[in-house]
């Protein structure tokens, strides 16, 4: 199925970057119309004609130089978004910084943040988050929004970890992500049942991540199905896992084994 809102965004790109640089091609030419009727002129007209075209050239190199600054920006931010979604965090932080170097955008502020959030400098990312909230005058986009929120999560911290992120939840790129860390919530509050109405609407998706596999593996378990909850839990060898899910999956393991 096409990814409609990746279409869009990328739509909407192209069209952005097509204008800046129609803009540019206008000026350009007027710029070079404008020496060649300077050369022209009468004395009388001279000096105006060189102000004007003098003008116009000036405009002419400041869109140029601007849109150059803020295409790199957008490139750079780009390779880094397909750096970071391939979990190669440290790349991913050096080409969202380059891309501040061109181009200083909120944006770009807010994912260096989210790779030093992911990497074990939350401070410093949370600080970054909160400039880009500010720049943007008090508002957050669901990338922000999403990775701040997984981050409280993994600290047991659900009072700061639930508003961020229903708010991502709002973008279906990261709904379906919302809706598992919701019902892993609710199974570490012993509600399966919640847990289970939850996530209804997968129940017969193939499981292919971690954290679905958790889940489904509780509520097998939770049914009294240990032995299809151990098949779901064997696709997933502890030690491909990170130590938030391995820890959780070891405890489960123990509740199988009981």
């Amino acid at each position: 199925m096409p990814d409609i809102g990746n279409y869009t965004e990328t739509t909407t790109l192209v069209l952005g970057e097509a204008g800046k640089y129609f803009a540019l091609l206008l000026f350009s030419v007027l710029a070079i119309r404008l020496w060649r009727r300077w050369t022209r002129s009468p004395v009388t007209n001279k000096f105006n004609n060189l102000l004007l075209a003098g003008a116009v050239t000036f405009a002419a190199v400041a869109i140029g130089y601007f849109s150059m600054c803020q295409s790199l920006g957008k490139l750079y931010s780009y390779y880094g978004m397909s750096a970071f979604r391939a979990n190669r965090l440290p790349q991913a932080f050096t080409l969202f910084e380059t891309s501040s170097k061109y181009w200083k955008s909120a944006d770009a502020l807010g994912q260096r943040g989210v790779c030093l959030l992911l990497s074990g400098n939350p401070d410093r990312g949370l600080q970054l988050i909160e400039e880009a909230k500010t720049l943007r005058k008090g508002r957050n986009v669901p990338f922000e929004e999403f990775y701040e929120g997984l981050y409280f999560f993994t600290r047991g911290q659900q009072s700061n970890s639930v508003p961020l992120l229903e708010a991502a939840s709002a973008d279906g790129t990261y709904r379906w992500s919302v809706v598992k860390l919701f019902a892993v919530m609710e199974l570490d509050e012993n509600r399966a049942a919640d847990a289970a109405e939850l996530v209804k609407p997968f129940m017969q998706a193939e499981v292919t991540e971690s954290d679905q596999a958790y889940i489904i593996a509780s509520l097998k378990l939770a049914e009294g199905k240990k032995a299809e909850a151990q098949v779901i839990l064997n696709k997933f060898p502890l030690q491909d896992l990170s130590p938030m899910w391995k820890s959780r999956f070891e405890k489960l393991q123990a509740k199988i084994n009981n």
